[in-house]
């Protein structure tokens, strides 16, 4: 499933059924301001803190910003999200920026379902983000290639302090987004359950087509992507896992510095670093000045345009639902039959607690946890009732749009009565907040909601940014693309 944050948007989508329970509903919202990263906001999802969009406002400074993405309880999550950084903003490119510099950080709230359960599982991760290779030429595999029991991207091969997904570029990368080059690259790893979870945002040029679903419109600025593993990567291979579900509410609050900060674990050899940078290349509390040698703080990031008001926006996409019942294809166990109940609430709908609605559970009184004994339990199963495990097509979902590209539905090929067709109507919608720029303006912004339904043959599904997960899971970051998808093959789904 998937998630972002506060301007308002909304769609209700009548359902199919006079049996349905529930109205689809995607109401996103998306919040930008000026923010000043020192001040620590005890609280970053919620408003009215003293210490949050209080930036410098004037024109010409290099304020850190905040933008932030949410996805309400109960809404259908979001298949794919870009966020504009307005064009008269100065960005600086990744190439002028040193490798392993901390650019920003990012908290996320994600809600899950695990182990068939309902969802209700809260999970908080925090990604400090750094300045990443932009050299497509060299480049490094997000799997384990060595079989050393670590992901490429995660080992530091040349022991530099840095592992090598800053020092270059992740393979998997153009085989999700194909030619484009983003400007910047910020690069991000956090410890979740025991896993390495990687996290990426990606600056582009103003124009710059990602997806066809979603407006390039130069005008609107600069898009920019979140990649969470390497979700999208049509050659990634799915397997089971714990996590059986992502849902709503989810919520990413993502600051970005307007100037670089110094990275302690890149310090001189020698040094006795914190331990954290064998894992994540940074450590616990970025700081405010500079603590080691070489010394990557106060490289301008970027810059406010003129006095004025400018137009931050996000574009987002609602996942599908096939049976109009409100409950997206990935989250519903029975896709083509409006549920009895909400699988959000322990029991409901579901007498014997196995995942599956009564509304196609063959027996609702007998508990099986994995119906088809495929190895993927019920809520993590794109077809529940018919085996397509890693023996079969191991998820395989390839639904395509018009124009041929994969557009996964959340329902697999096995059970899909229109497995090249997505299945639910596509919801688009649009949120803005616009930041002033002045001598004595307040920080403080107004957004202006918009939003649509229809179809223009793309998916929710789309094979592109996220906001979190691992393992099968997580949690995602801001100013970017978002999008979660229970784990399947031959591309990403949501």
């Amino acid at each position: 499933m998937t998630l972002m944050g506060v301007a308002a948007l909304f769609i209700v989508l009548a359902w199919a059924s006079a049996d349905s329970v529930h109205a689809q509903t995607f109401n996103p919202t998306i919040v930008a301001c000026l923010e000043n990263g020192s001040t620590r906001d005890p609280r970053p999802f919620d408003d009215g803190d003293a210490e949050e969009c209080d930036g410098d406002a004037s024109a010409g400074a290099h304020s850190d910003f905040l933008n932030r993405f949410d996805v309400p309880s109960g809404d259908v999550n979001f298949g794919g999200a870009v966020f504009f950084i307005p064009p008269e903003w100065g960005i600086t490119p990744g190439k002028d920026i040193p490798i392993g510099a901390i650019v920003g950080q990012l908290t996320a709230l994600a809600t899950l379902g695990l182990i068939n359960g309902q969802c209700d599982s809260e999970l908080t991760v925090v990604f400090p983000m750094l300045n990443s290779s932009l050299d497509i030429t060299d480049t490094v595999a997000f799997d384990d290639s060595d079989d050393n029991g670590k992901g490429d991207v995660f080992e530091d091969k040349d022991g530099n302090g840095l592992q090598d997904v800053f020092e270059k570029y992740p393979e998997f990368i153009t085989r999700i987004i194909g030619d484009a080059e983003p400007i910047r690259r910020a690069a991000g790893i956090e410890i979740v359950a025991g896993t390495d979870v990687l996290l990426q945002f990606l600056v582009f040029e103003p124009g710059t087509t990602l997806i066809r679903e979603i407006p390039s419109d130069e005008s609107m600025g600069y898009p920019t992507i979140t990649l969470l593993q390497s979700i999208g990567d049509p050659d990634a291979v799915p397997e089971p896992g714990p996590i059986t579900d992502f849902c709503t509410p989810l919520r990413a609050s993502n600051i970005t510095f307007g100037v670089s900060r110094d990275n302690p674990c890149t310090d001189a050899p020698g040094t006795t670093l914190d331990p954290l940078c064998d894992v994540k290349s940074s450590a616990l509390e970025i700081p405010e000045e500079a603590v080691s040698e070489p010394d990557e703080s106060g490289i301008p990031l970027f810059t406010n345009p003129a006095e004025g008001t400018s137009t931050f926006s996000a574009i987002a996409l609602g996942q599908r639902d096939a049976d109009g019942d409100g409950i997206e294809n990935a989250f519903d166990t029975c896709p083509f039959e409006p549920n009895q109940g909400d699988p959000r609430i322990k029991g409901d709908g579901d007498v014997d607690e196995d995942g599956l609605d009564a509304a196609c559970d063959p027996n609702d009184d007998e508990v099986n946890s994995d119906q088809d004994l495929d190895g993927y339990l019920n809520r993590q199963d794109n077809c529940p009732l018919i085996a397509n495990g890693e023996q079969e097509d191991n998820q395989k979902d390839d639904d395509v749009n018009d124009a041929g590209d994969p557009r996964p539905d959340g329902i697999g090929n096995a059970c899909d009565p229109n497995p090249q067709v997505p299945d639910g109507d596509l919801i688009l919608a649009q949120a803005t907040s616009d930041v002033t720029i002045g001598p004595g303006t307040a920080p403080t912004p107004t957004g202006s909601p918009s939003a649509s339904d229809g179809d223009d043959g793309g998916s929710s599904s789309t094979i592109i940014i996220i906001i979190a997960v691992i393992a099968g899971v997580v949690v995602l970051g801001g100013g970017g693309f978002y999008f979660m998808r229970r784990r399947g093959g031959g591309g990403a789904t949501t």
